[in-house]
């Protein structure tokens, strides 16, 4: 390390100044914030080896090990490499990528969320931007990622169809349903998809596997953001593939590279040029 900190290469790398100078948080790089038990043994060693032994999770799933002097940023990155937690970014660039615990930890959930958020991170972890970007993956409508308020989110989504003959009129799923999109039909059941929001609770309460998936995929939202001036995120894709997730988040990156202003959120570059406009750009 140089006498001389360069505070703002040090926070691409992860590493916060805090409050009084002499001291340092450092953020760890936690995609989906899956953990193994070992490594939060470790964790905890180390954050008693080099801070004040004390720890924070952050909004994004993240862990801060805080009271880390910045004579000890070296050390500690290797020892948190080694057990790999490495320091994450933070600043203008992509954030740690959030997730729900999804299928099949979830009894809702429609996809692997842990796994997409994996490949995303793999792939834009820490690309640099001209301000932050984040995105979070959920594996339903409950929406417990919260998509909806992140730069790019991704909801797993599953739509319905019913087998007549093996339906057997047993209303499960009519009172199942919270959004009143399955109604009673010539002693059967029909769909409204109108109303329907793809979350597949029908499917999974059926008794005689009447109901199945007629397909999967992902309901794509571009432009959340909390913050100062929160904005609630559009809803572009509905069952879009793999290959969709990561071409769009490829595409809002290239868009927000060359059209941001310093310090503009996705949403607020969105509300700038026009959604109509912006979806042209990155479909």
């Amino acid at each position: 390390m140089t006498d001389k900190p360069d505070f703002d290469k040090l926070k691409k790398s992860g590493y916060i100044s805090q409050g009084n100078p002499e001291f340092f948080v450092v953020r760890l790089r936690v995609p989906a914030g899956l953990l193994t038990s070992e490594q939060m043994i470790e964790i905890g060693r180390i954050a008693k080896k080099y801070g004040n032994g004390s720890l924070h999770i952050t909004e994004r799933q993240g862990i801060q090990i805080p009271y880390v002097r910045y004579t000890s940023l070296g050390k500690i990155t290797e020892d948190l490499e080694a057990i790999g937690t490495p320091p994450g970014s933070c600043g203008p660039r992509v954030r740690n990528i959030t997730s729900c615990p999804g299928m099949p930890e979830c009894s809702h959930g429609n996809i692997g969320t842990y796994e997409l958020a994996k490949k995303i991170d793999d792939l834009f972890f820490n690309v640099d931007l001209p301000t932050k970007l984040k995105v979070s993956v959920t594996g339903c409508p409950n929406s417990c990622a919260k998509p909806q308020v992140n730069d790019v989110g991704i909801m797993g989504v599953v739509k319905p169809r019913v087998e007549l003959n093996k339906c057997t009129s047993c209303g499960i799923c009519v009172r199942t349903c919270r959004e009143g999109a399955i109604k009673p039909l010539n002693e059967k059941i029909s769909f409204d998809f109108n109303r329907c929001v793809f979350c597949g609770d029908c499917i999974r309460v059926c008794p005689t596997d009447a109901i199945e998936g007629e397909k999967k995929g992902y309901t794509i939202f571009v432009g959340g953001n909390v913050g100062r001036h929160p904005r609630f995120a559009d809803k572009i894709v509905t069952f879009g593939n793999e290959d969709a997730v990561f071409k769009i988040i490829d595409n809002c990156i290239r868009v927000f590279e060359d059209e941001a202003i310093s310090g503009e959120r996705l949403g607020h570059l969105i509300d700038r040029i026009g959604i109509g406009e912006f979806v042209k750009k990155i479909l």
